[in-house]
């Protein structure tokens, strides 16, 4: 009888170990979820102390990395479940939760905090405006996911990718604040700098940069999934070539610069996109309608 106990008991033994191993693995990615909210509201704590006349002067530069942080954490969490095969619908809820904070509302508090609470009410109305359509993305990102619509590209930008070019501009005021004569800067360099620094063309180009982001995750744009991008193994010399100058021109220039202008393409590419392929989708819509307009006609005389 005891010898027929204790493989019970180990069996028993090992199915709760195994548990516990599975429990501590489904952990990690949203422990990595919970480390982008802890960013995203780090930032608006660090936006809220710049606005204090003791604060420091680069407070607003640190939120802008902590979104930045946020935004690395974001993109970690959704390939540690897929790497590690723990990918569940509470994941995916708290992810869309932490977001909505992160990338929705914190860059919101931030640059509200930053310029445009000098802007009267069009610079709240901007700062909301841009916070509820990254609910509104989140909400139809959601619906699509639970009717299993959203393992394509992205409709509409990505929140996370909507709070970058915000995050670009303010680490780009305190570069361009670096742009002196001292520093072997050319004479239409430091005039620019000091153009894009003022304050009311900084306030307007924010306010129109809220609206411009807002539209676009709202928009039915799309916008490719870097899930989606597959590298190919065989390419001539010329390509890579190519690649390998674009790569050295990109790094010769200010990170900022850099980073601004990545970010641009990719918020353009999804209306350069429909306008290109727009011709073929309706061309391709007329064809089924007028192919099941025929099939009725069939079902009709039958």
């Amino acid at each position: 009888m005891t010898g027929g106990v204790t493989p019970v008991a180990n069996v028993h033994e090992l199915a709760i170990r195994r548990r516990g191993m599975k429990a501590s693995i489904y952990l990690l990615p949203n422990m990595i979820t919970a480390a982008s909210l802890f960013f995203g509201f780090l930032a608006m704590k660090l936006a809220v102390e710049g606005r204090l006349p003791e604060a420091n002067p680069q407070n607003f530069l640190y939120a802008a990395y902590a979104i930045l942080a946020a935004a690395v954490c974001d993109g970690l969490d959704g390939s540690v479940a897929r790497l590690t095969r723990t990918q569940s619908a509470f994941g995916v809820q708290l992810d869309s939760l932490c977001d909505m904070v992160s990338f929705g509302v914190a860059p919101a508090v931030v640059i509200y905090n930053y310029a445009l609470h000098g802007s009267a009410r069009i610079g709240f109305a901007a700062c909301f405006i841009y916070a509820v359509c990254g609910a509104l993305r989140l909400a139809r990102f959601n619906v699509q996911s639970s009717v299993g619509k959203a393992g394509g590209n992205f409709t509409g930008i990505p929140i996370p990718m909507a709070a970058m070019p915000l995050c670009a501009f303010i680490m780009s005021q305190y570069e361009f604040a670096q742009w002196t004569p001292a520093a072997n800067y050319s004479e239409w360099a430091i005039k620019l700098a000091s153009t894009l620094t003022r304050p009311d063309v900084k306030n307007v180009f924010l306010i129109f940069l809220m609206f411009a982001l807002a539209f676009g995750m709202i928009s039915t744009f799309e916008y490719v999934s870097t899930k989606n991008i597959k590298l190919p193994r065989k390419r001539p010399f010329r390509f890579l070539a190519i690649l390998l100058m674009i790569t050295v021109l990109l790094f010769t220039l200010e990170f900022t610069v850099t980073l601004s202008l990545l970010l641009i393409l990719y918020c353009l590419h999804g209306p350069v996109m429909w306008l290109f392929f727009k011709r073929d989708r309706t061309a391709e819509e007329e064809e089924l309608f007028i192919a099941g307009d025929e099939e009725d006609e069939e079902e009709t005389h039958t």
